[in-house]
């Protein structure tokens, strides 16, 4: 097994056990709304790390670029979940933002689905292997699709 292969894995089991407690601690108390959040977002991280292996393994621009289309996904939870927590734990942010962020998120997996191969290309043209960690991963080589600006606008105001 592979370096990649036992991070990914490793962390990806850290967020699935903290998305377990948290989630006990909600089925305990039902008003810890935070706690939710918060484990939706440790179980969306974990979804994404599972999705990265795939592109890093992947054998072909289909199968990298599938991969990548279903990561938005995830990422849709994670900041949806990270929106929420901030609101209800942290009582930080204005409320227009967080909503015009998940909104702009939303969209942006909407058009992920609507584009081919995603929202990230308009074509993936190649695999290279790279090495790292002492494996070779996989990454693609491709035309950058413009709505991919979308996403980044959305990760822009999360911020």
């Amino acid at each position: 097994m592979s370096w990649v292969t036992i991070i990914w894995s490793m962390v990806a089991s850290a967020c699935l056990t903290m998305a377990a407690m948290h989630l006990l601690i909600w089925c305990k108390k039902r008003t810890a709304w935070a706690s939710l959040l918060f484990s939706l977002t440790a179980v969306a991280t974990a979804a994404m790390a599972f999705y990265e292996l795939r592109m890093m393994g992947a054998e072909t621009p289909g199968q990298f670029g599938t991969a990548l289309r279903w990561v938005h996904v995830p990422a849709f939870a994670l900041i949806v979940g990270l929106v929420g927590f901030v609101q209800i734990h942290l009582r930080a942010g204005r409320r227009w933002l967080a909503w015009t962020t998940c909104a702009v998120r939303a969209f942006s997996l909407l058009l992920n689905f609507l584009m081919e191969p995603n929202v990230n290309y308009r074509e993936i043209t190649r695999l290279r292997h790279i090495p790292f960690l002492g494996d070779s991963v996989s990454v693609c080589e491709g035309v950058p699709s413009p709505w991919n600006l979308v996403g980044h606008l959305s990760l822009l105001l999360l911020v």
